[in-house]
């Protein structure tokens, strides 16, 4: 597995990363996708805000339940980081679901922000 993580990026499509803020140390500075698509430097866009819940989570994990694998699907807050102007009209995103974890459903417009840029992508 650890080779198959080191290759090179040889695969040619645009890349939305979603995480819960629990499930990694931090967010990248930068990104191997952004570099290979020549995207301009990242830019914070304005925080997705959801007052519903996702729908789904892992209900077999929740006694106890652990932030970094997920608790209840519950609304939230996502950090937004966009790489603009990458070649070939590829997207590179980053989305960082604050105070989520790996399980955790993904609130509504969370998934129409990605359903957005996805679109957005040539």
């Amino acid at each position: 597995m650890a080779r198959a993580m080191a290759a090179p990026l040889a695969c040619d499509f645009s890349h939305i990363y979603a995480t819960g803020e629990h499930e990694i140390v931090a967010l990248p500075a930068t990104s191997e996708w952004a570099t290979k698509y020549g995207c301009a430097p990242r830019v914070k866009r304005a925080d997705i805000v959801d007052t519903k819940a996702g729908y789904v989570y892992d209900t077999s994990r929740q006694d106890p339940a652990t932030k970094s694998w997920g608790r209840p699907a519950a609304p939230g807050r996502t950090e937004a980081f966009v790489y603009p102007n990458c070649k070939d009209g590829r997207v590179v995103a980053d989305l960082v679901r604050i105070d989520k974890g790996h399980t955790e459903g993904l609130e509504p417009n969370v998934v129409e922000e990605i359903v957005k840029l996805v679109v957005a992508a040539k």
